[in-house]
């Protein structure tokens, strides 16, 4: 399963997770888990399913800070893999399940950078305030000492689910035969082809090895969705109109605003661009068709080394009349006058 399912029933949600988190398209989107959740704001108990190697850490802190906003009881269960900034999701649980097969790692933060070396030094700034957050997050789940958490980071710590039971990031390890399969069709999906995590478990990866073999195909859902909100990536708009008119309204106010504030910057930018040109016209007094540069959308730029061109052309034209209107004998007598 890829992306993510929301389903409601009466005053409770259910919120699967699985797939990468940042990715639009086909996993986690930030953004709609967001949106769907502010939207809920009537649920009185969340349900959070979690398989999902990680992704985006300012992606996945977002997810997590919706979910501990919402007036809602957070039940978090980790069906397989919580990793990376999907580990930074569970924290969001009032209560955390693991099957005592399935995975929960924490690591420092990377990123990708070009450019200059003041560029890179900021990008290396961002990323130390990053795991300072990210650590004083597990910190104040567990309990722990903030350096021992922070060993945990620096060292990419795996923890089963009675392992994190012990270090304080769950609150109960169940037995789930089929959690350990599940981790491994987290990782062999998406992770192998992002992340080498230096230290992945030994039973792990035998699991993403013998999927790897096999092709890693996809297993039989588990059970039918059949809400009108079970896959958001394929439902339809009157089925959402029907299922949430209150989200739909949400969605429509807010292109609506977006729609007004693009037509107010175009707007403004094509009076700055038409003040500009005429503005500069006139400190140029040169005889380019100022209403013609307007009219036909040049930029600012480009009219500005038009009218320049003007200008030096008119210059140039203006000599040369005075250079013809010289007589000899003004020549003669105006010393000031080239010989």
């Amino acid at each position: 399963m890829k992306g993510f399912r929301l389903e409601q029933t009466n005053k409770s949600l259910e919120l699967d997770l699985y797939g990468a988190v940042g990715d639009a398209w086909e996993g986690i989107s930030a953004s709609k888990v967001v949106a769907l959740l502010r939207n809920s704001k009537d649920a009185e108990e969340i349900l959070v399913r979690i398989n999902s190697y990680g992704g985006a850490a300012s992606d996945g802190i977002a997810i997590m800070d919706v979910l501990k906003d919402h007036a809602a009881t957070v039940h978090v269960k980790i069906d397989g893999m919580a990793a990376s900034a999907a580990s930074l999701i569970a924290m969001a649980g009032d209560t955390i399940e693991m099957g005592e097969g399935a995975f929960l790692m924490v690591h420092k933060p990377w990123g990708i950078a070009m450019g200059t070396d003041d560029e890179m030094l900021k990008v290396a700034e961002v990323l130390e305030k990053m795991e300072t957050e990210i650590v004083n997050i597990y910190a104040r789940r567990s309990g722990k000492p903030v350096d021992e958490v922070r060993g945990w980071v620096e060292n990419e710590t795996w923890f089963t689910g009675t392992e994190a039971v012990e270090a304080g990031l769950a609150d109960k390890a169940v037995e789930d035969p089929e959690s350990t399969e599940k981790a491994a069709r987290a990782y062999a999906e998406y992770g192998h082809q992002i992340f080498n995590f230096a230290h992945l478990p030994e039973s792990l990866k035998v699991q993403v090895e013998a999927l790897g073999k096999a092709g890693g195909e996809e297993p039989p859902p588990e059970k039918e969705e059949v809400s009108a909100m079970s896959d958001i990536k394929t439902i339809t708009s009157a089925e959402l109109a029907e299922a949430r008119p209150d989200l739909v309204e949400a969605i429509k106010s807010e292109a609506l605003k977006d729609a007004k504030a693009e037509a107010e910057a175009a707007v403004k930018a094509e009076r700055d661009r038409a003040a500009g040109i005429a503005t500069k016209a006139a400190e140029l007094k040169c005889d380019a068709n100022v209403a013609e540069l307007i009219a036909n959308g040049v930029s600012l730029q480009d009219a500005r080394e038009q009218m320049l061109n003007a200008k030096e052309k008119q210059l140039h034209e203006g000599a040369q009349a005075e250079d013809v209107g010289h007589d000899e004998g003004e020549a003669e007598s105006n010393p000031f006058l080239p010989k």
